[in-house]
């Protein structure tokens, strides 16, 4: 990619727009005429008897020849303006370009109009800049209206000096897109792109209406510009990302000796290794965007005298190979520091290189490696995975690392590395003078901004394969969806994956464009929790679901509307920014459903009660736990909270007692209930914005039962409860929960409800075997009956049902041989269970 110097100087200078129309009309004719007479000069000489004339003929006709291929392109390159002191901007726009802005410019002077807006009106000729617009579901003639209005407004209002100036402005702008985008010349998605992001208020004012934002106009219109480029360059789109890489030279032979003559020939090494610049001056890698600034720091590690090794760590799919072979791809181009020019970028294949032989064998092997690379004096070697060098398993591995340390430590040549945050914690980290030796170079995942530049031209890859066309939205939500709900494997992947399946979904249903509503439909799939924007039917089930969680959960009206409130918040989008979706902290006694509606909560959001995990946080009271927690320092130990969100970023975590847990647990919630994030023991962001967060506490709970019993509201005991609970918890984490929610204890006709529930559950795991079960009242109140403990709630009713009905029930029917389709009754003799089924009756 081209890199813009600082402190650039522009100038706008073509006569022509000095000149009338008329003027330049005159200009073009005698031009052609110019043109005409010597095509039919060199024709002519050509067919000459005098070979001097021939020759001519022959020179005229390549000159005539180079002028028509290059007739669509400016007079010079960018790569070339940018080392200019001065830039003159016309140099870089192609001839038909140069045409549309003369209009554009005359119509604004005859006019009085806004040379910005008639620009773009004059652009919107152009297909490329429809089909942008089409792919922001923008129809093209419905914008043509609006700046044709808008521009009406503007009569009168623009002075000569403004328009030369404020023309200028733009297509500066649009030097700095291309220049960005790695465009040889100014094109027209260029110069639309910076009209987009002009600051000009009658410009932003149209672009606004159409909710076009500037960044998401320049990602739309590489679309459109890559196509074409493309398809003019080779006639087709290439089948992968790094086809992209364009200027390819076909048929590249191997390179092992530099331009200079002064390398020489390493056979024991390419019998193990790949050359990766060979490979990007043939294009099929170095295709990169982003990862400048990790970019930037490699080569200038690598470009120093001493101790010039670099050590990428991070996750999968983060860009690391892509970041190697990008400087290979660079180094072909001669685009590098010169330290650097004319290396070779080696990738070594440990694996191939201890596939054979024995340990003698392999040291000689290495030896001469070494001896190569010393020689040729211009191998850059790559290790990918070179934490496999440090690990204590696998004899052949010992001994390539027995030779291949001291050597990397002395660093007689440059060496790249490659790890993973977890091996590079367990087994790099713990060598300090193997780490000394590298420079470690931290490689994140892409931003939104670089993954949708990416998407883009993935998703002309898909829109060849599939003959579907990819809107820009749906790159758009194909990145923010991946970076908010699968957070398990980095950008630009995920939204990659997620892309491909809603291309795969339209397919199926038979549409032509790919939209939001298909990346939408896709995602949802996979999480299985409404993404969409709350509809009717969905409005309704928010507004009744207070209702709907007393299907399960008996009494608790305040704990209930308390929960209900911060869901609906969260599904209008009035939820506070940033934190997980919500964080409550449940207060009452034992046995009142402070668990069983974190259960309902999960089935509502989440879709099923299983995707709750649950944390008991009486096992995490000490410095031990809290690593069990969340993961040793050295690796060693995983954590259980960090692991289960990274496999289950969409759940509901439930922590049960929350205040027996170790302070420095207590402490590491304020960061996540707060940000929604929390950094592990192998520095890397867990996010937590996709989850709700339940704590549980029978705290003061006593207080509670006491002041109801004297006839207290339950409102006023509440608010006395929360201040009392800064005994417990620190006022700072107390104020980072959504919602402090107190539930009150459970009396005999709630616990008489609470056993017709699970009751109806009993009966419903029956009906599921084939069988139906049927019983009164009375088997209620006596189940409720034998199962409340005012000490412990509801919670023993449901022992109370396995003693005296499951456990009674289950001998019964095997005694009777009872199978599908058996109807069973259950009803109370005196202080017994009677089961009747086909004339036969068990008294339990």
């Amino acid at each position: 990619m081209i890199s813009a110097p600082a402190n650039l100087t522009f100038t706008f200078s073509d006569g022509r727009f000095g000149m009338t129309a008329g003027g330049r009309l005159l200009v073009r004719i005698m031009a052609a005429v110019g043109w005409t007479f010597l095509s039919i000069a060199a024709i002519l000489a050509l067919f000459s008897d005098l070979i001097w004339v021939r020759w001519i003929g022959i020179f005229l006709g390549l000159f005539l020849a180079d002028r028509l291929a290059h007739r669509g392109q400016g007079d010079v390159p960018i790569t070339e303006l940018v080392h200019r002191p001065r830039i003159n901007l016309a140099q870089a726009l192609s001839p038909n370009l140069l045409r549309v802005l003369e209009r554009a410019y005359d119509r604004s002077r005859v006019k009085k109009t806004e040379i910005l807006l008639e620009v773009a009106i004059a652009l919107l000729a152009l297909p490329q800049i429809k089909e942008g617009l089409v792919r922001l579901d923008i129809k093209p003639e419905e914008f043509l209206d609006k700046a044709e209005e808008f521009l009406g407004r503007t009569a009168d209002e623009a002075a000569a000096s403004d328009r030369d100036e404020r023309l200028k402005m733009l297509l500066q702008d649009a030097f700095l897109n291309a220049i960005e985008y790695g465009h040889r010349f100014i094109g027209a998605t260029d110069i639309f792109a910076a009209a987009a992001a002009a600051k000009l208020e009658i410009s932003q004012r149209l672009f606004a209406v159409f909710g076009i934002e500037p960044s998401d106009m320049e990602r739309a219109l590489i679309f459109s510009a890559a196509r074409r480029r493309h398809k003019s360059l080779f006639g087709r789109l290439p089948k992968g990302l790094e086809g992209f890489v364009f200027e390819a030279d076909r048929g590249t032979r191997h390179r092992v000796v530099n331009r200079a003559w002064t390398s020489r020939p390493t056979p024991t090494l390419d019998s193990c290794a790949d050359d990766l610049t060979d490979a990007a001056r043939a294009g099929r890698v170095g295709f990169m965007i982003g990862h400048t600034q990790e970019y930037q720091h490699m080569v200038d590690v690598l470009s120093r005298a001493a101790n010039p090794n670099a050590l990428l760590v991070g996750e999968p799919g983060t860009g690391k190979e892509g970041m190697v072979a990008h400087l290979a791809l660079d180094i072909a181009k001669d685009r590098v520091p010169g330290p650097l020019f004319d290396k070779r970028v080696v990738l070594l294949d440990l694996a191939r290189l201890v596939a054979t032989g024995s340990a003698e064998e392999l040291q000689a092997r290495l030896q001469r490696i070494v001896r190569e690379i010393e020689v040729a004096g211009n191998v850059i070697l790559f290790i990918p995975d070179i934490h496999n060098l440090l690990k204590t398993s696998g004899t052949a591995y010992l001994s390539a690392a027995d030779a291949l340390i001291p050597i990397i430590k002395e660093s007689p040549f440059p060496v790249i590395g490659a790890s993973l945050p977890r091996e590079f914690k367990q087994h790099i980290e713990p060598s300090s003078s193997f780490t000394n030796a590298f420079e470690v170079i931290r490689v994140e995942e892409v931003s939104e901004a670089d993954a949708e530049k990416i998407l883009a031209f993935e998703g002309l890859l898909l829109e060849n394969k599939s003959g579907l066309m990819i809107s820009f939205g749906a790159i758009k939500s194909a990145v923010k969806l991946a970076r908010k709900y699968f957070r398990n494997s980095p950008l630009p992947g995920s939204a990659k994956d997620l892309l491909r399946n809603a291309v795969m979904a339209a397919a199926r249903s038979g549409d032509k464009v790919v939209n939001h509503g298909h990346v939408v439909e896709a995602a949802e799939a996979r999480v299985n929790i409404p993404l969409h924007e709350t509809g009717k039917s969905e409005a309704a089930e928010l507004l009744n679901l207070e209702n709907v969680i007393h299907e399960r959960l008996v009494g608790q009206d305040e704990a209930v509307k308390a929960v209900a409130d911060a869901l609906r918040e969260y599904r209008s989008g009035l939820a506070r920014k940033g934190g997980p979706i919500a964080g409550f902290l449940f207060v009452g006694p034992t046995g009142v459903g402070k668990t069983e509606l974190a259960k309902i909560l999960a089935q509502v959001q989440f879709g099923s009660d299983k995707l709750m995990v649950r944390f008991d946080m009486t096992e995490y009271q000490d410095k031990q736990s809290f690593y069990r927690f969340i993961g040793s320092p050295d690796g060693a130990v995983t954590g259980a909270l960090t692991e289960a969100v990274k496999a289950h970023p969409y759940c509901l975590i439930l922590l049960d007692e929350f205040e027996k847990a170790f302070p420095d647990i207590l402490d590491l919630f304020l960061q996540v209930l707060d940000d929604g994030r929390l950094t592990d023991n192998l520095g890397q962001v867990i996010d937590f914005q996709n989850t709700i967060i339940i704590a549980t506490s029978n705290a003061h709970s006593d207080i509670l039962t006491e002041a109801l019993s004297h006839g207290e509201r339950v409102e006023s005991v509440a608010e006395y409860l929360r201040k009392k609970l800064t005994d417990v918890f620190k006022p700072e984490l107390l104020n980072r929960f959504t919602r402090i929610v107190v539930f009150r204890d459970l009396g005999m006709e709630h616990v008489v409800q609470v056993a017709a529930i699970q009751m109806k559950d009993f009966a419903a795991a029956l009906a599921e075997q084939g069988m139906r079960m049927s019983f009164g009242d009375d088997v209620v109140a006596k189940i409720a009956k034998l199962g409340y403990d005012p000490a412990f709630g509801a919670r023993p009713l449901r022992r109370a049902i396995d003693e005296h009905l499951r456990a009674p029930l289950a001998k019964f029917m095997l005694e009777q041989g009872l199978t599908h389709g058996a109807e069973i009754g259950v009803a109370v003799q005196g202080d017994s269970f009677v089961f009747n089924a086909g004339g036969a009756s068990s008294v339990v």
